[in-house]
């Protein structure tokens, strides 16, 4: 093998850890801007591997995919494609079995991602489309007639789309979410079924038993529930805020109560909070705190609101100031 050969091999196996990191949502987008921008030769490899990567979906459809993975298998005397060839003529299954040791999971191949409590995730599923995961969430998607479908099983997730990307939808029970390039949309499972706020762009709602499609522009939002017509109401900015105050490790209360304060915060605690004063529940609250450290939460309850906070081993139990411990 040649030294272009040999650097070509490298650069390929480069770019393939990349990839694996993007889809994994672990990539410092610097590092790899600086990576990709050093050498021509880097950014025609990530895009050939990109390219591989997009073709696995369609593969894992027809079934190709399983069937080129044995490869891997084969007995030492079989023939086995190098990965040039597998780049060049696009056998996907066998390129992503290689991308063990380079970080890839089949967790990201397998099209699903959780989180768990007090968890942030970000996935990149194709070029203009990336979904952010939050705190204990489950998403599935699959790409099928060149459209990514999304479907949330548990928790929030926040999805974006590009201009020029591929279109995209979530699937809510039997309603259809459809949202247009240039869009963001946060979307929540409550128990009745799904709400979700448009930030940017816009999106299209089709529900089930209704040939009607419902366009949902910018700061508005819709619960989306079996059976029941869905309901559309507006966001302020300082609502929009909120909605999205999670992706930056922040939850932002503006005159919800105590209750529900503590219900929202206790979606992010391994070590719940709990009101042991009935008489403090329906306080408002207002500020912006951190997800995953309810400290300045609860100071500001002291300070502010002359709550107590004990912080004891298995909770957080909060009392009025001055009132008999329980």
């Amino acid at each position: 093998m040649s030294r272009a050969d040999n650097r070509q091999e490298r650069i390929d196996a480069e770019a393939a850890g990349w990839l694996a990191a993007i889809e994994c949502g672990t990539a410092d987008a610097a590092a790899f801007e600086q990576w990709r921008s050093g050498d021509p030769a880097r950014s025609l490899a990530f895009i050939r591997v990109s390219q591989v990567n997009s073709s696995l979906d369609a593969l894992r459809e027809t079934g190709l995919a399983g069937r080129a993975i044995q490869l891997e298998e084969a007995a030492p005397d079989e023939a086995v494609p190098d990965r040039r060839k597998l780049l060049k003529f696009g056998v996907a299954g066998a390129f992503a079995a290689g991308l063990g040791g380079l970080g890839w999971t089949y967790a990201a191949a397998a099209h699903e991602a959780e989180t768990g409590v007090g968890e942030r995730r970000r996935i990149v599923i194709a070029r203009g489309i990336a979904l952010e995961l939050n705190t204990d969430s489950h998403v599935e998607w699959e790409r099928r007639d060149g459209m990514y479908r999304f479907e949330l099983l548990r928790g929030e997730m926040m999805l974006e789309r590009q201009s020029g990307s591929a279109p995209c939808s979530l699937h809510c029970g039997p309603s259809q979410i459809a949202l247009a390039a240039g869009g963001r949309l946060n979307a929540r499972s409550v128990a009745s079924g799904v709400d979700f706020s448009v930030l940017e762009g816009e999106a299209s709602l089709r529900t089930s038993g209704s040939g009607t499609v419902v366009r949902v522009p910018a700061l508005q939002k819709a619960s989306v529930a079996a059976g029941v017509a869905p309901t559309l109401s507006t966001l302020s900015e300082l609502d929009a805020g909120a909605v999205a105050a999670w992706q930056k490790g922040q939850l932002q209360f503006n005159g919800e109560s105590l209750a529900d304060a503590v219900a929202e915060y206790n979606r992010y605690l391994s070590r719940p909070i709990e009101i042991a004063d009935p008489s403090i529940r329906d306080i408002q609250m207002g500020g912006r705190f951190s997800t995953t450290d309810p400290a300045d939460f609860c100071r500001a309850l002291t300070q502010i609101y002359g709550i107590s906070a004990h912080f004891e081993r298995d909770r957080i139990r909060l009392t009025r100031s001055g009132a008999e411990k329980i």
